[in-house]
């Protein structure tokens, strides 16, 4: 598994997030990338029933693809490094 961090722009409200991305490969599931965006807003993180306040969580079982991760990364506003 690679993980990697940066930021980026939530398109809907303009407000920074946390993003996580990577390879990854589950026992069981399709290897791939994975995306991740996180809020910093503290009213998002605390409704989350998880306490991440986590906007998107793709690949994270069954793995996306290097270009739907670029396609997130763009509609994120996120540089991808080591991609």
């Amino acid at each position: 598994m690679s993980r990697y961090h940066t930021t980026g722009i939530d398109p809907e409200n303009g407000e920074t997030v946390n993003v996580c991305y990577g390879w990854d490969q589950v026992p069981g599931f399709k290897a791939g990338y994975f995306f991740q965006v996180f809020s910093t807003n503290e009213d998002t993180i605390r409704e989350d029933p998880s306490g991440e306040g986590i906007l998107v969580n793709e690949g994270f079982l069954v793995g996306i693809t290097k270009d739907r991760l670029k396609t997130l990364a763009k509609q994120y506003s996120a540089k991808l490094k080591n991609i």
